[in-house]
């Protein structure tokens, strides 16, 4: 009897040391994969879903096949890699926007750079390979060549949400993921805080961001001051005859909306990719204050002769030489094509136009911005003679 005693006191041990091993050993495998997972901070929870509390917690976590998921800024959820290298930008502001934030991850541009743009271009970038893009509505995406440097995302910017078919089919062909960005000026600062996170480069996308922030907001405010009776009316010109231009209600004109100026032109043309053409007697009737010329959409031949056609010559702006062009290198300050460059270009139109009110330093906003964004070095020279070519004094 004593020796089943020692049986029953034995056997009872024998479980009790085998459960405490299998609690030890079960705890030792959850620590392992919670080891494995990306920590749940701010950084994780702006770029993942938070629909679901257990769903975006998952998400924290690196998936066996490298891959995350994600809602990117227009709300579709796609899948991702987890480290993403390599990235195709679907159109000029998209390509503009990465290489401000991570240009090592800029597979190519969606245009073949000038010599003037290359000068504020770090160098490994400069010879980057064209892959098109999709532009003003036209497909030159160089798909062959997109296809073999095997981006790990397609960065689009749709404007409401609207990705172009030829982009859709890139994806669909090649199963690469788009993350779609919204273009609107007032949503520069979100895109470089998502994107930073989404890049792992989060200080980079905060550091800009805040930038964003900061001058977009004391613009807007002196802006606001202006009594509605100062308020400048303005006409944006994109064509060699002056005569093809955007309304209030295109992305092409956010700049002006921005400084509380008013743009003349307040028919619909948002359906016109290109802009839209009116008539010199519109144009006259409308008898605009400033008139803004772009010069990469035949506003270099405009300007060689608008100051001495007599059709222009009654137009307000004409006569007090109030014509002035936005600066485009590296990327343009106002459109076509659009860019994050627009956030200095709200400081320059409003400064332009409202010198009483909105204090700005110019030629110091040129090189803080320039070495900030491009990380190029603006001298005192450059920057004065960017402004001068703008029409504006620095």
């Amino acid at each position: 009897m004593e020796m089943d005693r020692v049986k029953r006191k034995s056997a009872r041990l024998y479980r009790a040391v085998i459960g405490l091993s299998l609690t030890i050993l079960a705890a030792g495998l959850f620590g392992c994969s919670q080891g494995s997972a990306s920590p749940p901070n701010s950084q994780a929870a702006s770029v993942l879903s938070s629909d679901v509390s257990s769903e975006a917690t998952s998400s924290h976590r690196k998936a066996a096949d490298g891959t995350r998921t994600i809602t990117d800024m227009m709300g579709n959820r796609i899948t991702v890699p987890d480290e993403i290298r390599r990235v195709y930008c679907s159109s000029p502001i998209g390509t503009d926007f990465l290489y401000t934030l991570a240009p090592d991850t800029l597979l190519g541009w969606s245009w073949a750079l000038s010599d003037e743009e290359k000068k504020y271009i770090l160098s490994p970038y400069k010879d980057l390979p064209v892959l098109g893009g999709n532009m003003a509505g036209q497909n030159s995406i160089n798909t062959e060549s997109v296809i073999k440097l095997k981006p790990d995302i397609i960065l689009d910017f749709a404007h409401e949400g609207q990705v172009g078919e030829a982009v859709k089919k890139l994806s669909e062909q090649t199963g690469i993921p788009i993350v779609e960005a919204p273009s609107d000026l007032d949503r520069t600062e979100e895109c470089y805080r998502f994107f930073g996170n989404l890049l792992n480069r989060k200080d980079r996308g905060d550091q800009l961001a805040d930038y964003v922030r900061d001058s977009l907001a004391k613009t807007k405010a002196a802006c606001e001051k202006v009594p509605a009776d100062r308020r400048m009316k303005l006409y944006y010109s994109e064509s060699a005859d002056g005569l093809k231009t955007d309304g209030t209600d295109s992305m092409h004109t956010e700049v002006i909306n921005f400084v509380s100026a008013i743009n003349v032109v307040d028919m619909k043309t948002t359906a016109m990719a290109k802009g839209t053409a009116v008539s010199m007697e519109q144009v006259l009737a409308w008898n605009p204050d400033v008139i803004l010329v772009n010069t990469k959409m035949g506003g270099s031949e405009f300007l060689k002769s608008v100051y001495s056609d007599p059709k222009w010559a009654s137009v307000s702006a004409v006569k007090n030489k109030r014509i002035y062009t936005p600066v485009s290198v590296p990327f343009n300050w106002f459109d076509r094509p659009p860019s994050m460059a627009r956030v200095l270009g709200v400081q320059w139109l409003a400064s332009a136009l409202y010198p009483d009110t909105v204090k700005i330093d110019l030629k110091s906003e040129v090189q803080k911005f320039y070495q900030l964004f491009y990380q190029a070095e603006v001298s005192d020279e450059q920057a004065e003679a960017l402004l001068k070519a703008s029409g504006v004094d620095p």
